[in-house]
């Protein structure tokens, strides 16, 4: 099963976490959260693995990213990019708030949530073909994170009940680089709108 088959199932429920933002030209603040986990971005591994009634059918494992991008004064896009090479690739955003050093989306939906607090990033999406789960730790230098998605109906290669496991396994070296690391590419990207075409980092 070709990889690309999962972007917009990640997509789709991205769109239901998002979030206003103030003017993009006010001032931002440089003890924040983007202060922190902004500017050079995240790098590692990623490994997927599908699964039905506990048994692993696939497995995939490539190149992981994770950066803070469209950074405005009150609100920041994150996004999470596995390439499985000639499998596909995986293109995840989240735009969500920040204050102080925490982030958070989904507040206005009580089936779904996301946040970054005190280093630890947890999250729950609900909708009427998946749950999805994320558990993670977010440091300075270091941004481990794994998401598990059932799904809850048949969904193209998914079968009702499969289960898709994520990791991302990434690191940083904030001493020895002044924090550039990615060019901007446009690509397809889920919105609430639909399909659309978006800036994602090009590492």
């Amino acid at each position: 099963m070709k990889a690309n088959y999962l972007i917009r199932y990640f997509a789709a429920a991205a769109c239901l976490i998002t979030s206003c933002s103030k003017q993009a030209d006010e001032p931002l603040d440089n003890t924040n959260f983007v202060s922190l986990y902004g500017s050079k971005p995240f790098k590692g591994e990623a490994k997927g693995q599908r699964s039905m009634n506990g048994q692993v059918d696939y497995n995939w494992a490539g190149d992981a990213h994770i950066a803070l991008i469209e950074p405005t004064a009150d609100s920041v896009s994150l996004v999470f990019l596995a390439d499985f090479g000639d499998e596909g690739e995986i293109n995840f955003k989240i735009r969500g708030a920040y204050r102080d050093q925490n982030f958070q989306a989904g507040e206005n939906d009580p089936k779904s949530s996301f946040s970054i607090s005190s280093n630890n990033l947890t999250g729950t999406i609900v909708n009427v073909s998946q749950t999805m789960d994320f558990n993670g730790r977010f440091e300075r230098e270091k941004a481990i994170v794994t998401m598990r998605v059932q799904f809850l109906e048949e969904v193209g290669a998914f079968r009702k009940n499969a289960v898709l496991n994520l990791n991302f396994d990434t690191s940083r070296d904030m001493e020895t680089d002044d924090g550039e690391g990615c060019a901007m590419r446009l690509v397809p990207i889920w919105s609430p709108s639909g399909v659309t075409m978006g800036m994602v980092p090009d590492c």
